[in-house]
């Protein structure tokens, strides 16, 4: 076939001056040939598809690590996003041995990819070593539909991996492949990769004119035949200096962090990754060994993995699996017993008919898990690593807060000045997704039910992800408080509406001690209020500012300035929205906390106001007294309404004992004092006509209406102590000259008991009212 094709003929040419090596990223197949190859040719130089902006760090490569690791480049982008993208590396990746067998043959060895951060404002793709211009080529579905294959992965190991290749047989068939992959599509290769293209081809040109001996490039091979074409060409790209159109990215930077084979598993969303990273960890170890694949060693993990999960394979099982996973190898015409055919043996000497039924079994997870593996990076000593992760060690040790293999639990008192301290580092460790700090318990300082005491329990571990998770967390900020600080205005920006979330974000930041420096997030808030047309959302805002404006002793926000406009442009777009609220089905009791909370905020905040943020009481009263006086209001809201004017001192007791008597309506008294009681419950009590006015009410009903009114009064009064429910009942008494010694004392008498009792007496008494027994017996 070679021989037909002059393209494929100079692609698979190693004694020319440049080589092309096509790869499938982490392919152990590609891998091993690629050093066999490198220690034949022993080129002058080995240029590697990989970030270019890496190569001044490229030394910290051969340091020693424990792989998979990768790198990680990262960006802030002029709307203040922060991105990041990984350049996975195995040890059966063929860039990971390209690097290797060129450092042992004193290569120059270089990468010579365009720097991801002048791709990251048009593409979004996470993982750089990415196959996806393969994984969607029509080329490879109609190669899979003519070979009898479910997909690319099937495909690339029936062509590539199962059956041993030579270098050169290797070569051949995989520029056919990606050549062909390419031509299907045609004029449509995507923008970003010509700009890749030519920024590659550059840097091949600059290394021939610096070496006198062989190059071997060594990049994905859909690039391959794209950059022989550009070989020949005059190209000028200073990979120094970015174009003008960048993308708009304002910061960048680069380093290594720890990776794992779960994260490079395709079957959990890795664009490149080989499904089960773990089973081609096993074919590269066999085969650099010089033997075949040996099954056997990871079925038998399989089995010991299911053990452990209390379930139980038995050999009769196990003879069924090779029996059948042998059978199908040899249909398939496999080499070694392989993926497809280990999982597919499972299945069906294992699971039987269960799978058909759609039913879970432990053995498909097990599969999963053994198939993955389960390998953890780690640096190596010397590697440089972001301000970001020197700046947070730095604190976690001063604090005596660094993870450890051994959990431990810490108890912390936001009054004590020092545990205050330690609670704003993991706050903002929190913020940034740090692997090792969970919070278990404390004070809920966004529901605030109980602030007599303000603490946290905190449990700190070490967890394999806590260095990878910090080392990525400085695409946030070169230090821990600007990393935090960026994390709340990305996620403020991240709010479309509902001015009450990103006033929560403020408190985060209060508790992570951001909340001076915050001044982006001022402004988020303050942009999204005026956008806020849900008032429950406005009061939610107002609520949360009025707390660490006012009552706040911790979290150093008291008497803060930019809160205090907040909230006063809270307050103002609160009113306005309250008067036109109407009907709100099912939300009374939201209703009334609401106006709790504005009757509240205008009672503290007016005190302190300046010039530029008054409080109009006026104002607020004539919107109070609109809705009071609203019939389209709901009770619960005009008497919430009515409530709030009696408590500023504006509302006449006497009409509010009148006004009540327009709610006479069983069905509606116990929602309008409900409303009452919430905002005025201590003017209530000052003026026991009030009472005396619900009992005369209350005795006019009849038994039916009686137990149509008891639920909601039972609601409205359960507003007042036990000590007031008390004065309230001797004040009714008084009424009937009824000394407290002389009243009579029973146990108590569930509610729900009593309304029972009260419905069966009237029906008792109906009863006999209807047939005349015993005369005219009234209830």
């Amino acid at each position: 076939m070679a021989a037909d094709h002059p393209l494929i003929r100079r692609l698979c040419d190693t004694t020319a001056r440049t080589v092309y090596y096509p790869v499938r990223h982490h392919s152990p197949a590609a891998a091993k040939l690629l050093r066999q190859l490198i220690g034949e040719l022993k080129p002058a130089a080995v240029l590697i598809e990989g970030p270019f902006d890496y190569n001044p760090q490229i030394h910290e490569m051969y340091l020693g690590h424990a792989l998979p690791i990768a790198i990680y480049s990262y960006v802030r982008l002029k709307e203040d996003q922060r991105c990041g993208a990984y350049y996975p590396f195995c040890e059966y990746s063929p860039e990971w041995q390209a690097l290797m067998a060129g450092k042992s043959v004193n290569a120059s060895v270089e990468f010579i990819d365009l720097p991801w951060a002048d791709l990251a404002g048009r593409e979004k793709v996470a993982n750089r070593y990415a196959d996806v211009n393969l994984r969607r080529s029509a080329y490879v579905k109609r190669l899979c539909a003519e070979m009898g294959v479910d997909d690319f992965d099937a495909l690339w190991d029936e062509l590539f991996e199962i059956e041993p290749l030579s270098v050169a047989q290797y070569m051949e068939r995989c520029h056919l492949y990606c050549l062909h992959s390419r031509d299907f599509d045609g004029e449509n290769v995507e923008e970003s990769n010509l700009r890749r293209e030519t920024f590659m081809a550059a840097q091949i040109r600059r290394k021939l004119s610096e070496v006198s001996g062989q190059i071997l490039v060594v990049t994905g091979g859909y690039h391959s035949s794209a950059l022989l074409a550009l070989e020949g060409q005059e190209l000028v790209v200073n990979p120094q200096e970015p174009d003008d159109d960048d993308g708009g990215v304002l910061e960048h930077g680069i380093a290594l962090t720890p990776y794992s084979y779960e994260r490079l598993d395709s079957l959990k969303g890795y664009e490149s990754g080989m499904p089960g990273p773990g089973f081609y960890h096993c074919v590269w170890r066999d085969r650099n060994k010089g033997m075949s694949f040996d099954h056997d060693a990871i079925l038998a993990t399989v089995v010991r993995s299911l053990r452990k999960r209390g379930q139980t394979v038995s050999s009769a099982d196990l003879i069924g699996v090779e029996t059948t996973a042998q059978a199908l190898a040899t249909l398939r015409s496999h080499a070694d017993v392989w993926r497809r055919d280990l999982i597919d043996g499972l299945k069906s000497a294992v699971l039987k008919d269960e799978v058909a039924l759609g039913c879970s079994h432990p053995l498909l997870s097990a599969i999963l898990d053994v198939f993955r593996g389960n390998e953890r990076g780690r640096l190596a000593k010397g590697t440089s690593l972001p301000p970001l992760v020197e700046d947070f060690k730095s604190q976690l040790d001063s604090y005596e807060l660094a993870p450890e293999q051994v959990s431990r639990d810490l108890t912390l008192d936001w009054d004590n000045p020092i545990d205050a301290a330690k609670a704003r580092i993991l706050h903002r460790a929190r913020l940034l997704n740090i692997a090792g700090f969970t919070r278990t318990g404390g004070t809920d300082l966004h529901a605030r039910e109980d602030l007599a005491k303000i603490w946290e329990s905190w449990r700190i571990a070490w967890s394999p992800e806590f260095d990878s998770s910090t080392i990525e967390a400085a695409r946030y900020g070169a230090s821990l408080s600007d990393a935090a600080a960026a994390v709340l205005i990305e996620r403020g920006k991240a709010i479309e509406h509902g001015s009450g979330a990103a006033a929560e974000l403020l408190l985060d930041a209060a508790q992570a001690g951001l909340a001076v420096q915050a001044v982006e997030l001022y402004a988020r808030v303050e942009e999204l209020l005026h956008a806020d047309g849900q008032f429950f959302s406005v009061v939610a805002a107002t609520r949360h500012l009025l707390y660490l404006y006012k009552y706040d002793r911790v979290l150093n926000t008291y008497g803060l300035p930019k809160i205090g406009a907040l909230i006063h442009a809270c307050w103002t777009r609160a009113l306005g929205l309250f008067e036109s609220l109407g009907q709100i089905g099912g939300k009374d009791a939201q209703v009334l906390k609401a106006v709790s909370v504005l009757v509240e905020t205008f009672e503290v905040c007016s005190l302190v106001a300046d010039a530029e943020h008054s409080y109009s009481k006026e104002e607020f009263v004539e919107i109070l007294g609109r809705v009071a006086s609203d019939s389209k209001q709901a009770p619960a809201i005009r008497g919430a309404a009515t409530g709030a004017l009696w408590v500023l001192g504006c509302a006449d007791p006497d009409r509010v004992v009148k006004e009540m008597k327009l709610f006479a309506d069983p069905s509606l008294l116990g929602d309008y004092l409900t409303g009452v009681f919430c905002l005025a419950r201590e003017p209530a009590q000052r003026h026991p006509e009030m009472v005396q006015a619900i009992d005369e009410l209350i005795m006019s009903y009849d038994d039916e209406q009686y137990l149509v009114a008891i639920p909601s009064l039972r609601l409205a009064f359960t507003y007042f102590t036990p000590r007031e429910k008390h004065h309230l009942a001797l004040n009714l008494l008084s009424r009937f000259n009824i000394k407290e010694e002389e009243s009579i004392a029973t146990g108590h008498i569930d509610a729900g008991d009593a309304a029972k009792a009260i419905a069966f007496e009237a029906k008792l008494y109906a009863g006999l009212a209807k047939y005349g027994l015993r005369g005219a017996i009234k209830p």
